[in-house]
Formats: structure tokens, C-alpha cells, sequence
């Protein structure tokens, strides 16, 4: 079971990776910008991803809290550093060192390095209570967002009510994680309720920005949402998929595309344009494939940094492994 719970996270990240990246491509859509969207349900996937192993041991495998939470430092900040460099030495930004000790520009860093304390002391003292916790969490975000001017409010936006929402989704993979095993799938029921769920998501946000009477009713996206992750990683946890996936061939590209879906998320802006924008949709392909190929190289450079700064020799072979 290890082997197919891998290759359906795999999946995940890689359609995470996929819909982050598309959800930013307006630019380059022109006049088909509606065809930018997904974001909000990569993200949602993300976090999900980034939940689901760290319940399968226990929190006090190493010395504490620093050390388990020097390991999560350890693997967000090498790419963050080196996105920093690779932005201001080949294209034009300028970071100072609160911009990448803070990720100023990068909103879910400081999000999930906050995530990553509570669910330290979740998963030492409370792990059996990770549901009620979810629902708190939930109900604790539909309080604010009724708090909220209703006037043209996006959920999903740039409000610091976001954080607490998607604490929910990376809950809710920690949760799955350790009951993956008792997961019954039913790939033809799962696709059409994976569907279902996002539609039913998009109609309700659609609905309540076109009615500002309906506003309250935006909330109910998180549901739809909730079920959606839920849904889609089911089918990509059903046994057809993880054979068809987890094959030799296809497995490495997931893992490698998979893989990526940090490091994408931290460069592709670097290289969003319209200047092949007469090349439509041909441009689309380019710039995927150079968001792909900036987000390895930024990759190796993390490992190169990360491996600087440690006692050991450099391993050439670690720093350029595609996953």
C-alpha cells in the first residue's frame, strides 16, 4: 500500500504543479484569460501533498520540535534562497534578506512554516483529535469570513482568512495519510463525484460574486473544495491508476514533474510574458517547458547550496537527480 499512496501524492503534486502554474498563465492566454484558473484547487492539492506523510511517524522520532523542525526549514528555504539569487543575478529583482527570510513574495511560505508548529504539537499530543481540529478550524474561518465586508471579497484572495482555510486541506492530508490504507476506491463513482465536486465549487463562487445577495454563500466553496481534494485523490489512489502511473516510464516523469511543484511555484513568475503571445497557443507550450527547465536548475542550485553549508562532501549525483 505504501508504493500506491506514493504514487497517488505523486499525482497529486504533479496536477498541483500543473493548475498553480496554468492559474498564473493569463498573461499569456490574451484574450482567453478565462482559461487561467485552477489555482485555487492547486493550492488546495499543495497543502494537501504537504500533510499527508507527516503523521506515518511520530513526531519525537528525532531530539524535538528543532530538530523535526529544522528538517522542514531545510527543505523549503534552500529553493527559496536560491530563487532569490537566480530573480536578482537574471532577471532584474531585487530581495533583501527580510524579502527571503519572510518570503515576502511568496505567500504560502510563511504559511506553511506556521502550519508545520501547529501541526508539530497536533501530531505529538493530539492526533486522534485532528478532525474535531479540522472542524474548528473550519468553523473558526467561517466566523471571520462573516465578520467580513461581503463587497466584492474573494475567499480565496489575498485575506489572511486563506491561511486558516487551507490549515483545513493540510489537516485533512495528514488525516488521510494515516487511514490511506483503509480507503475504499471506486474509480468510475470517484471520477464523477471528483467532477461533481468541482464544478459544484466553481458554480458557487460564480453565483456569489454575481449576486450580492447570495455573497454569504461563497463559504460553501470550501466544502465543494474539501470534497474535491478528497475525491481526486481517490482516483488517483484507485489501484488502475497507480498501475498505469506507477509503471517504470511514467512514474519517473510524475516524480520528476511532481517533484518540481515547489520550485515551480517560486520562479515561474521570472519568465511570464506576452511577448510570444503572437505564437498562441504554441507560446503556452515554451514557457511551460522553461518554467520546468529554470524550476530544476533553481533545484540543483538549492541542493548545491544546502550541501555547502553541511560537513559533508558534495554529492554531484544528489544535486542534479531529477526526483
Amino acid at each position: 500500500m505504501q508504493d500506491n499512496r506514493n504514487t497517488a501524492i505523486d499525482l497529486l503534486k504533479c496536477l498541483a504543479m500543473i493548475l498553480i502554474t496554468n492559474s498564473h498563465f493569463g498573461l499569456l492566454y490574451g484574450r482567453f484569460d478565462y482559461l487561467a484558473t485552477g489555482g485555487t484547487i492547486g493550492d488546495a492539492l499543495f497543502f494537501f501533498c504537504s500533510g499527508f506523510a507527516l503523521f506515518l511517524k511520530p513526531m519525537d522520532g528525532l531530539k524535538g520540535f528543532a530538530d523535526w523542525y529544522k528538517r522542514r526549514i531545510n527543505r523549503i528555504y534552500p529553493p527559496v534562497i536560491a530563487a532569490a539569487l537566480v530573480g536578482t543575478l537574471f532577471f532584474a529583482r531585487h530581495y533583501g534578506l527580510l524579502d527571503i527570510v519572510l518570503a515576502r513574495d511568496y505567500w504560502f511560505v510563511g504559511c506553511i512554516m506556521l502550519y508545520y508548529v501547529a501541526i508539530y504539537l497536533i501530531g505529538s499530543y493530539l492526533r486522534k483529535a485532528v478532525p474535531y481540529i479540522g472542524l474548528a478550524v473550519l468553523v473558526g474561518a467561517a466566523v471571520w469570513f462573516h465578520l467580513i465586508d461581503y463587497a466584492g471579497f474573494q475567499l480565496f484572495g489575498g485575506h489572511y482568512i486563506r491561511w486558516l482555510v487551507f490549515f483545513a486541506f493540510m489537516l485533512a492530508g495528514s488525516w488521510l495519510g494515516m487511514h490511506a490504507g483503509k480507503l475504499r476506491c471506486r474509480p468510475v463513482l470517484d471520477a464523477v463525484l471528483a467532477v461533481a465536486s468541482v464544478a459544484l465549487f466553481y458554480a458557487i463562487l460564480l453565483v456569489s460574486a454575481r449576486y450580492g445577495v447570495l455573497a454569504r454563500v461563497q463559504y460553501l466553496s470550501v466544502v465543494a473544495l474539501l470534497a474535491a481534494v478528497y475525491y481526486i485523490y481517490k482516483v488517483c489512489a484507485n489501484p488502475l491508476a497507480v498501475r498505469l502511473f506507477g509503471s517504470k516510464g511514467w512514474n519517473k516523469v510524475i516524480r520528476a514533474f511532481g517533484g518540481l511543484c515547489l520550485e515551480v511555484y517560486l520562479v515561474q513568475y521570472f519568465l511570464i510574458t506576452d511577448r510570444l503571445n503572437n505564437l498562441f497557443p504554441l507560446n503556452v507550450v515554451i514557457v511551460a517547458l522553461g518554467v520546468l527547465l529554470l524550476a530544476y536548475l533553481t533545484r540543483c542550485l538549492a541542493r548545491f547550496l544546502s550541501q555547502t553549508f553541511s560537513r559533508e562532501p558534495y554529492n554531484w549525483k544528489e544535486i542534479i537527480r531529477l526526483y
